[in-house]
């Protein structure tokens, strides 16, 4: 299904079952459709345009129908081609919503009786996945029953997980609560524990770049890093929210060519969708 058709799936449902693409721009939405096609069924592929000139900007998003076939086509397309375009894609979830993090897609929810401990909840669900840890809470809205919150090795396990969970288990996938930390409060000592770990690539020893970013008030620093992290050679992220509708983040790169890529890329580009981000040149 292309982005030509009329039907527009639900983006949320299932959760995670939307990839986001970084392509060349000689990438269209059949070929894309065609690229991902072996790894389930495409409900919609659209490849983002330029609304002023209609040129593909080679961004795209793929939409499967389960979760666990947009996880393997997350695992085994990341990095691959697609012809005539000579780059390697860079494969992403898309976060439908801005309350979406990084770790989201490798935790479950799920109900359990309360006389399974967690080794017994953790035995179970390793038939199917590779489980990490579980945590048994009491569940307060269901006496006698357990709230089990797993942790799996891969986005993959927990797709495959809560597709196979027995109904009972009533299994989704659970939100990590973010820590409320500010920066600027930190002192300066420990501000650098907070920061995103930087990147250690062969071109480091290129001057770095940094770039503006005008933004959504209600994105994170978390999910700012995220976008421009699918172009390599990203250093650092911060932003500073000043109480209105709109942010300021600076995001800095290790050479120029990984930040005018990121320019060209992410210029005007939806997110959250409906409102767009303004990338600039630091010196601006």
């Amino acid at each position: 299904m292309t982005q030509e058709q009329s039907t527009v799936p639900d983006l949320n449902s299932p959760p995670f079952s939307r990839l986001f693409v970084l392509c060349g721009k000689q990438i269209t939405a059949g070929a894309l459709e065609e690229f991902f096609a072996p790894y389930g069924t495409v409900e919609q592929c659209h490849i983002v345009q330029d609304q002023t000139t209609g040129q593909s900007k080679g961004i795209g998003f793929v939409k499967f129908q389960k979760t666990s076939q947009a996880a393997r086509a997350l695992k085994e397309a990341d990095g691959k081609h697609i012809e005539p375009e000579p780059k390697a894609i860079k494969v992403e979830i898309a976060s439908s919503t801005v309350e979406s993090k990084p770790l989201d897609c490798l935790r479950l929810k799920v109900k359990c009786p309360a006389d399974l401990d967690s080794e017994a909840v953790k035995a179970e669900f390793s038939k199917i996945s590779a489980v990490n840890s579980v945590q048994l809470v009491p569940d307060k809205k269901s006496p006698g029953n357990n709230v089990a919150y797993l942790t799996f090795e891969s986005f993959l396990d927990a797709a495959l997980a809560f597709e196979t969970a027995k109904p009972e288990h009533k299994a989704k996938f659970a939100k990590i609560k973010p820590r409320k930390v500010s920066l600027e409060s930190q002192p300066q000592e420990t501000r650098g524990f907070f920061r995103p770990v930087t990147r250690r690539r062969s071109s480091a020893l290129l001057p770095p770049t940094k770039l503006t970013v005008l933004c959504s008030s209600t994105l994170t620093q978390n999910q700012i890093w995220r976008l421009f992290d699918i172009i390599p050679g990203l250093m650092n992220c911060s932003i500073s929210h000043d109480g209105g509708s709109i942010s300021s983040a600076t995001v800095t790169y290790n050479n120029t060519q990984s930040a005018k890529y990121a320019r060209e890329k992410l210029h005007k580009f939806e997110y959250p969708i409906g409102e767009r981000i303004v990338v600039r040149d630091g010196s601006e």
